[in-house]
C-alpha cells in the first residue's frame, strides 16, 4: 500500500477517534464537524459501504441525535442501516445497534408508529443473536414499553421512561432478600444497564450497588466510589473494606456480598483465576467494541469488561465441530496457549487476564489492546521513530531469553506476533508455542503446522530437528527488517534486492547467497552506529543451528556492546535472574 494512503488512513483514524472523544465529552457541535470530514474522506478513499465509513457515519448519526437534529440523524442512520444490511446481515450487532438508534431518533421526532416497528425488529434480532435476557435486549424492550401503540393521547415522555426503568430496577429488590438466591451475571448486567438511565456513576459498580441496597445503605455508595472501591475488589473481608465504611456496616456488607459473587468475578484474575464456564442463557461480562483481527481458526476483538470497565483484547475460537478434523488441533493449540500464558509474566509478553468457555466459543482475554503490530509500525515509522525502534532490539531479545529460561519456545516469531503499545513491544500469539521440560534441551522432530515461511528457520521448513535456535533465527529475520527501516529503506526494497541477487528468491532462508551483499549495502547507508545490529543479525541467521547465539548471549551482546541506544531502560539490569518478572 502506498505510503500516502497509509498516512491518510492513519490520519482519518485519529480524526475519527477524536470525534468520538468529543462526543463522549458531549461537545456535539465540534464532534459533528470532525465526523463530517471523516465521513467525506472515507467515502472518497474507502467507499460508502466500507466498515470504517459506516462506523464513522454511525457516530455522526448519534452525534446529530445528541444535538436533537433528528431529521438529519434519521437520514444518516438510514444509510448506515442499509450499508450494514448489505455488507453484513440483518441480525449482525452493528446492524442492530444502528437500527436501535434509528428507532430512538424516530421516537425523538414523535414518529411513534415507525419507531415501534423498527425497535420491534431490533428486539427480535437481539433475542435471536444475544438472548432474551441480554442487557441490550432488555434495554430495547424497556424503550418499547414506553410506546403506546394506536394512542396519540398517551404520548411517551421522559418521565414515563424513567418510571419504567425504576420499576424494572425495583423488581430485583423484593421483600425477603434474606432468602434470595445469588444474582446471576445476566441480572447484574441488567441492573447496570438500568442504572445508566439514572446514575452513570453507579452503573459501573452494580455489584456494590446490590450489596448496599440489600443492607439499606445506598447512602454510602458515593463514598466507596470516591475511594476507588469497585466491583473488581470483591470478595472482601471486614478488615479489607475502606475506612469510609462504618464498623457497624462492615459485617452485614461482607455477609451480603455472597449475593453477587458470580463466576465472572474470577474471570479477570489472570493466572490466579479459574477458567469460567457459561451455560445456555449465561453471558460473559464483555461488550464488544470492534474487531482487531481475524485468523484461520478464530478472531481477536476489542472488548469492554462490564465488571472492571477496562478494555481488553479477546481471542475467540468457535466450538462448532471442535472435535472434528483440523478444528481438534486448533482447540489443542488454543488450550496450550492458555496454559502457557498462565506461566508467563513479563513486561514484553502479553498478559493473561482470564479465559472462559460458553456455548459458542472458547475465549482468551488479554491485555493490552495494542495500537498496532510491529509490521504496521515498521511501515509507518519515520526518522523520529528511530530512537524508539532501536530499543526494540534489546527488549525483544530479553523477552526471548525469558521465554527460553521458562522452557517456552514461541515457534512463530514474526512482526504480526509482536505488538507495539505505548512505545513497548510485546510477544503475543502463543498458539504454536512449545513447553519443553526435558533436561537435554528442547530439540523436537515433528510436522510443522502454521509456520510462516518468510520467518521460519531452515530446519523448520525441512522438518529437521529443531530447538530454541529456531526462535533465534526467526527473531533474526525480524531484526533484519528493523535494520532496513533504520537504514531508511523499506521491506519492499529488501524483497526486491533478494529477488535480483543470489537464487533470486525473496526469503533469506532460501537465498543465503544474497545475504552478504545485502548486509554490505545496508552497512554503507544511514548511521554507521546502527551497523552493530548487522553483526548480531548475521550470527542469528547462521544456517547451522549450533552457530547461532543463544537468547542469553544475544542479550549480553546487545546490552554490553550495543550501548544504551539498543535496549530500553526496562531491560537494562546487572541482575541475571527473572524473579521480578514472575509470581512465585
Amino acid at each position: 500500500m502506498p505510503w500516502e494512503i497509509v498516512t491518510l488512513r492513519s490520519k482519518e483514524t485519529e480524526e475519527h477517534n477524536f470525534g468520538r472523544k468529543l462526543f463522549d465529552q458531549r461537545k456535539y457541535n465540534e464532534a459533528e464537524e470532525v465526523l463530517q470530514q471523516v465521513v467525506r474522506g472515507r467515502e472518497r478513499t474507502l467507499g460508502q459501504d466500507h466498515e470504517h465509513t459506516l462506523d464513522s457515519k454511525y457516530w455522526l448519526g448519534v452525534t446529530l441525535h445528541g444535538q436533537k437534529k433528528y431529521g438529519e440523524a434519521e437520514e444518516v442512520l438510514q444509510q448506515v442501516v442499509r450499508g450494514w444490511e448489505r455488507t453484513l446481515r440483518q441480525d449482525h450487532e452493528h446492524t442492530l445497534g444502528s437500527k436501535y438508534w434509528l428507532g430512538v431518533t424516530l421516537y425523538g421526532q414523535k414518529k411513534y408508529g415507525e419507531a415501534e416497528e423498527v425497535l420491534q425488529q431490533v428486539v427480535r434480532g437481539q433475542e435471536r443473536t444475544l438472548g432474551q435476557d441480554h442487557e441490550y435486549t432488555l434495554t430495547t424492550i424497556g424503550l418499547l414499553d414506553t410506546l403506546q401503540p394506536n394512542s396519540s393521547s398517551l404520548l411517551p415522555t421522559k418521565d414515563n421512561i424513567q418510571q419504567t426503568f425504576a420499576g424494572r430496577l425495583n423488581s430485583f429488590f423484593s421483600e425477603g432478600q434474606d432468602s434470595r438466591e445469588p444474582y446471576t451475571d445476566s441480572e447484574v448486567n441488567e441492573i447496570s444497564t438500568l442504572l445508566k438511565h439514572s446514575n452513570q456513576r453507579w452503573s459501573k459498580v452494580p455489584r456494590t450497588y446490590v450489596v448496599l441496597r440489600t443492607i439499606n445503605h445506598l447512602d454510602l455508595l458515593n463514598d466507596l466510589i470516591d475511594v476507588a472501591f469497585s466491583d473488581y475488589c470483591f470478595p472482601v473481608t471486614e478488615r479489607g473494606l475502606p475506612g469510609c465504611l462504618p464498623p457497624s456496616v462492615r459485617a452485614s456488607f461482607v455477609r451480603a456480598q455472597s449475593l453477587v459473587l458470580t463466576k465472572s468475578m474470577d474471570l479477570e484474575k489472570g493466572e490466579k483465576g479459574q477458567h469460567c464456564y457459561y451455560k445456555q442463557g449465561e453471558l460473559p461480562p464483555f461488550e464488544t467494541k470492534g474487531i482487531l483481527g481475524k485468523g484461520g481458526c478464530g478472531q481477536v476483538d476489542r472488548v469492554l469488561s462490564l465488571i472492571s470497565f477496562k478494555e481488553y483484547a479477546r481471542k475467540q475460537v468457535p466450538r462448532g465441530l471442535a472435535f472434528r478434523g483440523r478444528r481438534t488441533e486448533d482447540m489443542k493449540l488454543f488450550i496450550a496457549e492458555i496454559e502457557i500464558l498462565k506461566r508467563l509474566k513479563h513486561h514484553h509478553v502479553v498478559k493473561l487476564i482470564g479465559s472462559y468457555t460458553d456455548m459458542r466459543y472458547m475465549a482468551l482475554v488479554m491485555s493490552p489492546v495494542a495500537e498496532m503490530d510491529l509490521g504496521a509500525y515498521l511501515t509507518r515509522a519515520t526518522i523520529s521513530n528511530h530512537p524508539e525502534l532501536r530499543t526494540f532490539f534489546g527488549c525483544l531479545a530479553t523477552a526471548l531469553e525469558y521465554l527460553h529460561v521458562h522452557k517456552v519456545r514461541h515457534k512463530d516469531i514474526k512482526p504480526a506476533n509482536i505488538l507495539v503499545y505505548r512505545g513497548n513491544v510485546l510477544f503475543t500469539d502463543f498458539g504454536l508455542s512449545f513447553n519443553f521440560t526435558d533436561a537435554n534441551g528442547s530439540t523436537t522432530i515433528s510436522m510443522v503446522n502454521g509456520m510462516t515461511p518468510r520467518y521460519c528457520a531452515p530446519e523448520v521448513a525441512q522438518y529437521a530437528p529443531r530447538n530454541t535456535m529456531s526462535d533465534v533465527w526467526s527473531l533474526g529475520v525480524v531484526f533484519m527488517e528493523m535494520i532496513v527501516v533504520l537504514k531508511r529503506k523499506t521491506i519492499q526494497d529488501m524483497d526486491e534486492f533478494f529477488t535480483r541477487h543470489g537464487s533470486q528468491q525473496a526469503f533469506i532462508r532460501t537465498n543465503m547467497a544474497a545475504l552478504p551483499a545485502f548486509v554490505a549495502e545496508l552497512g554503507g547507508l544511514g548511521e554507521l552506529s546502527d551497523n552493530r545490529a548487522l553483526g548480531w543479525v548475521q550470527e542469528m541467521l547462521s544456517p547451522e543451528q549450533h552457530l547461532r547465539p543463544t537468547a542469553s548471549s544475544l542479550v549480553a551482546s546487545i546490552t554490553e556492546r550495543g550501548g544504551p541506544d539498543f535496549c530500553g531502560i526496562c531491560c537494562v539490569s546487572s541482575e541475571e535472574d527473572f524473579s521480578d518478572w514472575v509470581d512465585e
